[in-house]
């Protein structure tokens, strides 16, 4: 049974990648051949277990992270497959947390794809285990040998093979595993047969495995020794010693696959199985869970979840410990795409979902008080922005409460309603996120958008000082309306706001009207001038003024205040105050050049850079307004 594994034998891994190199038919493959699925799906066909959404199937991409478990051997994988498009990097997150290793999963290219580099990156940061995999090599022009070569010229650690292919292209039919030196074809239904080492293959066997047996000796002292005095490992010391270098990030294996002909993929999860960590859990401990995704789907939200405490069992009640209140996991299950294979209990180290929680979003902890919540996900922030109508009127509501339920599901969704440029504006990680909010709006709440570009708080204010009158007279005989006043506007430093002084000695506007003068000028400072944009940073003084004994009011020094502001502005030299953002920019080294001549370009002022492992974090002052479509121009620049 699903939930019969104790820590020892369960490993959590996430797919890694660049776009299209084949992560989901890898995932679809594993589950083929370990007999959890009946059939074998296709992406092209709409027919996968993990992509299931249709924004997904029309894409022919992934946007959520998939999960998914396997058996093999008596031990469980649980697979996280995240998307490699960098618009849905927060998935890429969700997966790393509950992950303790992950699979990058590479194209047969002598190339090295944008997204293995940002896949390796995201690996070193969190300090991940991983295994590479070369995928596709049944397909035309593949080349294994180019792949590593072109790894280990940019990436660290660096990735040695620990499977060979046999044949190429057309001709791949099977493998060579370096550590236990056999060979292996694999049948049409994904099974192999063992076969004798083909004999043009001995010299570069001989080779990769003198290179393998390196890098274990170099993950630990008394394998070194043991090295350097017999020139050799036996296969046992060798294991040890890969285990411990993937481990310790010193070592990342690389084995070979074909996941639509099924070559390789039962090593493959061998392979997970011998040389990926176990969870680091606590089964002992009272019970706690950490929900690292959401999603959503006929039966309503899903919390994903990873038990690093204790035994979850069905229908607890378990406290929220990062919002208060308490949950009721009324169903539990593991999820195999959109299948849900019920479950009783889930042990420690186990990932599995609820559905139809009521306050627990992505990020939070469940469980009892013992330690207080675990830390919340490290998620990208928002990098590109719209803002959006609704096509029908009267759909004001409608699009509020279904982008507050998308943003629930998607925690780098945000959603804010600018109360000064009366816009409503979502932010994501690029214009394919918007798009497909866009998309889930339309389909799961029947509410249609509008875009546009959203509008920039710019600021009015003035660099000199002038003086003003401001006079609202209208006597025609009855109750008429008075109200005469004298103002002088200068600039204040930078931040320091609206400051208001009463310098009228006398009586010559009585104390009562004088706060009628400063609301008009408020007012009017508040809509601006010269463009419609607010005022700030300017200094009124109230010098003069006049006022009749019957027809002066408080609408009559309000209105007189109002006209001598905008008098008085214009007089002033107004000018138009542009936000600045403060960027930091990590780029690969090799596009510094051209990035620093973008900014440039934009109007921004390069305040420094700093390298950071064949990085460079760019420190620069740019306008917003200059700002609003970076992200998507700076992924043209690097390619991703």
């Amino acid at each position: 049974m699903a939930a019969d594994y104790p820590p020892e034998k369960i490993r959590n891994v996430v797919l890694l990648g660049h776009s299209h190199d084949g992560k989901t038919t890898l995932a679809e493959a594993m589950l083929f051949a370990s007999g959890g699925i009946q059939r074998m799906g296709s992406t092209d066909l709409n027919t996968t277990t993990m992509d299931t959404e249709p924004e997904e199937q029309r894409r022919k991409i992934s946007i959520n992270l998939g999960v998914a478990f396997v058996e093999h051997n008596g031990f469980k994988i649980n697979i996280l497959d995240a998307p490699g498009f960098f618009d849905f990097a927060g998935q890429v997150a969700s997966g790393m947390r509950a992950a303790e290793g992950a699979v990058v999963v590479v194209g047969p290219s002598s190339q090295l794809a944008v997204g293995t580099e940002v896949a390796w990156e995201h690996c070193n940061r969190a300090n991940k285990p991983r295994i590479v995999v070369v995928n596709k090599l049944d397909k035309e022009n593949s080349d294994f040998y180019g792949a590593v070569a072109a790894m280990r010229a940019s990436l660290t650690p660096r990735p040695f093979p620990l499977h060979l292919p046999i044949g190429a292209e057309q001709e791949f039919r099977g493998i060579v595993d370096l550590l236990h030196l056999k060979a292996f074809v694999t049948a049409p239904d994904g099974k192999g047969s063992e076969v004798e080492i083909p004999d043009d293959m001995k010299q570069r066997v001989d080779e990769y495995r003198g290179q393998l047996i390196e890098a274990a000796a170099e993950s630990d002292d008394s394998l070194l020794e043991k090295y350097l005095d017999s020139g050799t490992l036996s296969e046992e010391e060798i294991q040890r010693g890969l285990r411990q270098g993937i481990l310790e990030g010193k070592v990342a294996p690389v084995v070979c696959c074909s996941a639509t002909k099924l070559l390789g993929v039962r090593t493959l999860m061998s392979t997970i199985a011998e040389l990926m960590p176990p969870p680091e859990v606590e089964p002992d401990k009272p019970v706690k869970a950490f929900v690292f995704n959401t999603g959503g789907d006929q039966f309503g939200r899903v919390s994903y979840f990873k038990v690093v405490a204790g035994t979850v069992k069905a229908d607890a009640h378990l406290p929220n410990l990062s919002r208060g209140g308490e949950e009721r996991l009324a169903q539990i299950f593991f999820p195999r795409g959109k299948e849900h294979l019920a479950a009783t209990e889930v042990r420690a180290g186990d990932i599995a979902a609820a559905t139809k929680l009521t306050h627990t979003l992505t990020g939070d902890t469940l469980g009892l008080k013992d330690g207080g919540p675990l830390p919340p996900l490290d998620l990208p922030g928002p990098a590109y922005s719209l803002a959006i109508t609704p096509k029908a009127r009267g759909d004001e509501d409608k699009i509020s409460s279904g982008l507050a339920r998308l943003s629930e599901e998607d925690p780098t969704l945000h959603v804010e309603r600018s109360e000064e440029t009366k816009q409503l504006v979502i932010a994501g990680l690029g214009d394919v996120h918007l798009d497909v909010t866009l998309e889930k709006l339309k389909r799961k709440y029947g509410v249609e958008a509008s875009t546009a570009t959203p509008r920039v708080p710019y600021r009015e204010t003035v660099h000199a000082s002038a003086r003003a009158e401001g006079r609202h007279v209208k006597q025609s005989g009855g109750h008429g309306q008075y109200g005469i006043c004298v103002i002088e506007v200068s600039p204040t430093t930078r931040g320091e706001g609206f400051v208001w002084e009463d310098k009228i000695f006398g009586g010559s506007i009585p104390h009562n009207f004088r706060p009628s003068v400063q609301k008009g000028i408020v007012d009017t400072m508040s809509k601006g001038v010269v463009a419609g944009y607010p005022m700030v940073d300017v200094k009124v003084t109230l010098l003069d003024g006049k006022y009749h004994t019957v027809d002066s009011n408080d609408m009559a020094f309000q209105i007189a205040g109002s006209v001598a502001i905008r008098r008085a502005a214009l007089d002033a030299g107004p000018v138009l105050l542009e936000p600045i953002v403060d960027a930091t920019i990590h780029v690969p080294e090799k596009n510094l050049g051209d990035i620093m001549s973008d900014i440039n370009g934009r109007r921004g002022k390069i305040l420094g850079t700093e390298p950071m492992d064949g990085y460079q974090n760019v420190k620069a002052m740019v306008p917003e307004s200059e700002m609003l479509r970076f992200a998507l121009d700076l992924r043209s620049i690097t390619q991703g």
